[in-house]
């Protein structure tokens, strides 16, 4: 448990935001594309309405259909742009936990030297050493 994994887990939540960053921008395109669409199909229905012309109509029905799979597009994007920002936050955390058994691991480890006596320490030869020993005195 290094600052290797907790570099990773960083890395992991950066490239993450960035996705979902990108996923945004492109799904934000796709919406104002298909909000112009959506204009122009009420204009052909305006123009339908005035003229009764099939053409209108079928321009119309064109339109929809386009800005439907343009939308469906979209709904991809903010999906995916979803799926990065749950992975930026799992991410995220990920490092936070990494980075406080970093440090309850250093904390131990500075512990244990204040602990360490200097020298280890020598048996005494007056202790029986049987095999019969009560498991409280082993």
């Amino acid at each position: 448990m290094g600052t290797r994994s907790l570099t990773a887990a960083l890395c992991l939540t950066l490239f993450s935001s960035g996705g979902a960053v990108y996923c945004y921008t492109r799904a934000d395109a796709l919406q104002v594309q298909g909000q112009w669409l959506m204009e122009r199909g009420t204009a052909q229905a305006e123009d339908y309405a005035l003229r009764l012309d099939g053409k209108a109509a079928d321009a119309q029905l064109k339109t929809f259909a386009e800005r439907r799979g343009v939308m469906e597009k979209a709904h991809l994007w903010e999906r995916g742009m979803m799926l990065g920002i749950l992975a930026a936050a799992m991410a995220l955390v990920g490092a936070y936990v990494l980075f406080l058994l970093k440090r309850l691991d250093d904390q131990l480890l500075d512990a244990m030297g204040d602990l360490r006596p200097s020298s280890p320490p020598s048996v005494a030869p007056s202790e029986p050493t049987g095999a019969l020993m009560s498991s409280l005195q082993r």
